[in-house]
């Protein structure tokens, strides 16, 4: 599984897609600070561009922790 965090209207084929938007692409919706849906080490691949950004210094070490957490190292 590869997962688009954050992905907005962006669609890329093969991917699951994350983001707290309404639209039709979007497989599930919520905020990509914790990812609850998905189980450890379960993921091959992360892809979230322009998303961090949008998170404070301490907030963004949380963050990573649980993307990290879901991808299969």
């Amino acid at each position: 599984m590869k997962l688009h965090l954050g992905c907005g209207k962006r669609y890329i084929p093969g991917f699951v897609h994350v983001d707290v938007a309404d639209l039709p692409h979007i497989d599930h919706r919520g905020d990509v600070r914790s990812l609850p849906m998905f189980k450890d080490e379960s993921t091959e691949l992360v892809y979230a561009c322009h998303v961090l950004e949008y998170f404070d210094r301490v907030e963004v070490v949380d963050v990573l922790r649980e993307w990290h957490r879901v991808l299969a190292h």
